[in-house]
């Protein structure tokens, strides 16, 4: 009988799930592919082997309430938040990051060259011509000097294109969800 190449438990008939150079059972896709969010066909075994160990750094006593994309998970039962770290945004495979809501100052958007949100979404509206060259979500800590930053992309990538309407919406929804959590927390 075949196991999985991570755990080594057996697999089934239906319990089987392929990638770049074998098979992984069901508790073993699941972490790497994020909770069933990505494809892991195209993985080496080696990025697999770091999606399921970078599950396993994920606590118990965190309870997935929200997710946004690849990006965020947030518990908000405990009032905490997870920034995933994906290769995405760090470039590399990383472990993630929690977070209380009480040690978040602050949370905003930026992207260069800089605008405030409303202009980027009147630029997204008119279908501008102009070019952004990254676009970050910065969450800054009260007892840290350099902010979290949620990295969407880096390089010229044109306002009217699909890439930036999707990145943008990303950026805006964990702005908001972070907002909405400090202020939960403040009532």
């Amino acid at each position: 009988m075949q196991t999985c190449d991570i755990c080594h438990g057996k697999l089934g008939f239906m319990n089987r799930f392929r990638y770049a150079e074998g098979c992984v059972c069901k508790q073993c896709y699941q972490k790497a592919s994020r909770q069933f969010t990505e494809t892991i066909t195209g993985k080496s075994y080696k990025e697999i082997q770091a999606l399921c160990d970078e599950a396993q750094k994920i606590p118990e006593s965190f309870e997935v309430t929200g997710r946004i994309g690849n990006y965020l998970l947030v518990d908000e039962r405990n009032r905490e938040i997870c920034v995933l770290n994906n290769r995405m945004t760090k470039h590399e495979a990383a472990a993630p990051d929690f977070y209380q809501i009480e040690e978040i100052k602050n949370c905003a958007i930026s992207c260069l060259p800089h605008m405030d949100i409303g202009e980027i979404e009147r630029k997204i509206l008119e279908r501008d011509e102009g070019i952004v060259k990254a676009l970050k979500v910065k969450i800054t800590l009260k007892n840290a000097n350099k902010p979290v930053e949620i990295s969407f992309f880096e390089g010229a990538v044109r306002i009217k294109s699909f890439a930036f309407r999707q990145s943008f919406g990303f950026a805006k929804r964990i702005m908001d969800e972070i907002n909405r959590l400090q202020e939960l927390c403040t009532e």
